[in-house]
């Protein structure tokens, strides 16, 4: 045996320590490892941004041939009967080329995209990007799902998504309705269809026009966000938002919403309308136009039926009609409104009724009007004013004429008063009697009837000064005017009226039994009409809308 020297075996001895040393931080390395695997899962399989998980290759189901040629192209050349599939996405094509290493793929002739079993896409041409799943189809493209086809010439569908969109005009087709724009996106995931620019939707029963409109397949509701029209044979209408229900056929509009029909419009801020019962129903800064008579009501809530051209408006309602060369207004808590044709419709106005116009002014508790009779009644204490005349009894008729008021009469209860001077305004010419018939031309009194128990009390005048007051009590009494004053006076049956002169006139036996002079209850303005004091009902109902 050799022998080893001192300086030797220390040599050996520290080199067994260091062998030791790193076997003994090995064990320690491992076990950590283990331990830090054990408590900490997640943290192992933690994927770095350069580890991101690659898109799965197209894979290749079948095909009649395969060819590959390197010095032509790195594409797989595949013809006849060609079936692929990527992502859970089968693919039919008669030929097609796929690029492995960019997971890219060209495809031509009878192009079936089918996933799940609810849409299928075909076309002639494709190209398909496998990373990001979208596919780019050309010439005959179709997009079906259940009864809704969608037809274009270009079509970007994303298969991953199941999402179609067209930029270069399609047409889609659902059961009774055919849909066509510039521009179309179909959402399979919520059933949604979006579309921009030049939007028809043609319906047997009608049309629609819209700028941009989302629709849903399931709903079967179209949503318009821009100008859009929906035209009808009997109506048609235009809206800049809102929705409508193709399946129930009903629907709400808004911003400068309008519904047409033969004879009237209807416009709000917020519009309902059943096509189904006809039925309409506006909100807030309503107008309902009637074109045939050409008058308007204003008010805050209207319901229209369409069927039988009639309307019930709400809410400080007003009705406005141009009469000679001036507008008639009418005011109450409630207006009815409804044409029977071109030529007669009616309007009735229900409780605190005011009418004003600029030479005639009127209240009554309620009132009707007839276009052809051109007739407008009031009932229930109402009062008539005219310039410096007023006007009672139980029942007042007010006679228009095409342009203008030809005249009125006052039934049971008869009472006219005139300020006989604009100066000494304490001073009344008064009529009375079972009823009065009164003529106007150019919007002032020339001539009225009094019928039984007629009594007239009125001042005598010699050259526009007042000569004494004359007091009669006849059958009837016929009186014309001139320029506001009384001109002549004639009796049935002949009587001598008592005269006495001014200068003897005692003030308490001037008034005739009855009188009650309520001028200061004349509406002054337009802007007057509404402002009386409404029910708890009118105010509730104002809240409400």
């Amino acid at each position: 045996m050799k022998q080893v020297s001192g300086n030797q075996q220390n040599e050996i001895l520290i080199k067994a320590v260091y062998i030791f040393l790193f076997f003994l931080l090995s064990l320690s390395f491992l076990a950590q490892t283990k331990k830090g695997s054990k408590d900490s899962p997640k943290q192992a399989a933690v994927v770095t941004p350069t580890q991101a998980p690659v898109s799965k290759t197209i894979n290749i189901k079948h095909a009649n041939s395969l060819s590959f040629d390197q010095n032509k192209s790195n594409a797989k050349v595949l013809t006849g009967n060609v079936i692929c599939e990527h992502d859970g996405a089968i693919l039919n094509c008669d030929s097609a080329l796929i690029y492995d290493g960019e997971s890219k793929m060209q495809a031509t002739g009878h192009i079936v995209i089918t996933k799940g079993d609810s849409i299928t896409v075909t076309g002639d041409k494709l190209f398909y990007d496998g990373k990001t799943k979208l596919a780019a189809l050309e010439n005959n493209v179709k997009c079906v799902e259940k009864d809704m086809t969608l037809t274009t010439n270009h079509l970007t569908f994303d298969v991953g998504n199941s999402i179609a969109n067209y930029y270069d005009g399609g047409t889609i087709v659902n059961k009774e309705n055919t849909l066509t724009s510039t521009i179309g996106h179909y959402y399979s995931a919520t059933k949604d269809l979006a579309f921009h620019y030049d939007v028809v939707l043609t319906n047997p029963d009608y049309k629609m026009k819209s700028d941009t409109l989302r629709y849903n397949t399931i709903t079967k509701t179209c949503f318009f966000l821009g100008p859009s029209i929906i035209i009808s044979k009997t109506d048609y209408i235009y809206c800049e938002n809102g929705y409508y229900d193709t399946n129930k056929e009903l629907g709400q509009f808004s911003v400068n919403a309008l519904l047409v029909t033969s004879q009237q419009k209807l416009t709000g801020d917020s519009l309902f309308f059943d096509r189904n019962t006809k039925v309409g129903r506006a909100f807030r800064n309503v107008r309902l136009i009637d074109t045939s008579q050409k008058s308007i009501i204003f008010g805050g809530y209207a319901e229209f039926k369409e069927k039988r051209s009639e309307a019930l408006v709400t809410i400080n309602p007003i009705y406005a009609r141009i009469v000679d060369k001036d507008t008639l207004f009418i005011a109450a808590d409630t207006l009815y409104h409804r044409d029977l044709d071109s030529v007669d419709n009616f309007l009735n106005a229900y409780h605190h009724v005011k009418i004003f116009k600029n030479d005639l002014q009127a209240r009554a508790d309620s009132a009707s009007m007839n276009t052809k009779d051109s007739l407008l009644q009031l009932f229930k204490n109402p009062i008539l004013w005219s310039n410096r005349s007023q006007a009672t009894a139980k029942l007042i008729k007010i006679y228009l004429g095409k342009n203008t008021v030809n005249g009125f009469k006052l039934e049971s209860n008869a009472f006219l008063i005139q300020q006989a001077d604009t100066v000494a305004q304490d001073k009344y010419n008064q009529l009375s009697g079972r009823s009065i018939e009164g003529l106007i031309r150019r919007d002032t009194i020339r001539k009225v009837i009094i019928l039984g128990n007629a009594e007239a009390v009125y001042y005598v005048k010699n050259k526009n000064a007042m000569a004494g007051l004359n007091k009669t009590k006849c059958t009837e009494i016929n009186m014309w005017f001139k320029n506001e004053d009384i001109d002549r006076v004639t009796l049935k049956p002949e009587v001598d009226g008592v005269i006495t002169p001014i200068k003897d006139v005692d003030p308490e036996t001037t008034k005739i039994k009855g009188f009650n002079w309520q001028y200061d209850k004349r509406p002054k303005s337009r802007q007057e009409l509404h402002l009386q004091k409404r029910s708890p009902e009118i105010k509730q109902r104002e809240l409400k809308h």
